[in-house]
């Protein structure tokens, strides 16, 4: 029996305004700032339902939807990766070849999860394919006055392993975070941070901490501030980047995306049981 497994990585989505400022009726009769975040998921679920294709002018693809329960979703989509072949009378062959990857969106106002299956066969990352998924989405949840911007989740220990290796030798820190808008995972930042954030308009942000260059910085893991920035930026809400005296290359959280594992038996279930592991390994 086969004990192989699929990969999945995890992203988070954040829905928000493209003008807290906003002036007057909304595009689609909301009243206001606050009743638009509050319906935020209702207008991404209905954007979904919408779309048939999540092609764009770089992928040709073909999008069947597998299973949908309220707010949980589970795609199958197939990517146009034809074959080019020379055959033994010396002709050039193409043969039609669409691999395809399963994923999975979770758009609970407290998940906004996106789960991709990794395979370089039909997409060259998991990135991609968010980006591409989004960006089929963007007109209409644009007549809806949003945004949605999507990160990585990764594995906070990551950043924390980096700074006690390098200890003694970080000379700069930045933190790229999305203005806050879901509350079970901004709790850890500061009140003034996120009210700075909101009153500006801002929808990403960036805070980069740097020492001189003759001294290196002093970061702890007991700095409640660090922690916070750190715990928001590994739950899908931003990305941090370091640079190492004497290390040419910039280190960046977004670059160890976490994983969940599926086993093959588990993938070859039907939709129904696919997406209900998936869902366990999101709680």
């Amino acid at each position: 029996m086969s004990n192989k497994s699929t990969s999945f990585e995890l992203f988070r989505y954040q829905l928000l305004p493209i003008d807290r400022y906003l002036q007057g009726n909304l595009l689609t009769g909301v009243g206001s700032v606050d009743e638009l975040v509050s319906r935020k998921n209702e207008f991404f679920s209905e954007a979904i339902g919408d779309t048939k294709s999540f092609s764009d002018r770089r992928h040709d693809t073909i999008t069947k939807k597998l299973y949908q329960e309220d707010d949980f979703f589970l795609f199958r989509i197939a990517h146009n990766r034809s074959i080019h072949r020379e055959t033994k009378d010396f002709r050039d062959e193409v043969i039609d070849n669409w691999p395809s990857i399963l994923v999975a969106l979770w758009n609970l106002p407290d998940k906004q999860y996106i789960a991709v299956q990794r395979r370089s066969t039909a997409f060259s990352s998991c990135d991609v394919v968010v980006k591409m998924i989004l960006s089929a989405l963007s007109a209409q949840l644009i007549q809806h006055h949003l945004r949605a911007i999507h990160e990585p989740l990764f594995e906070k220990k990551y950043f924390w392993s980096l700074l006690h290796e390098y200890e003694g030798k970080v000379k700069s820190v930045e933190f790229e975070i999305i203005t806050p808008n879901m509350a079970n995972i901004s709790g850890s930042l500061s009140d003034d941070l996120k009210d700075f954030a909101k009153a500006t308009n801002s929808t990403r942000n960036k805070l980069k901490i740097e020492s001189d260059p003759e001294a290196p910085l002093h970061l702890e893991e007991s700095n409640r501030t660090l922690q916070g920035l750190v715990d928001y930026s590994s739950e899908g809400g931003g990305n941090i980047s370091l640079k190492i005296d004497g290390v040419k290359k910039t280190y960046h959280t977004s670059k160890t995306v976490k994983e969940i594992q599926l086993g093959d038996m588990e993938i070859q279930g039907n939709a129904e049981e696919v997406a209900a592991v998936i869902k366990d390994l999101l709680k």
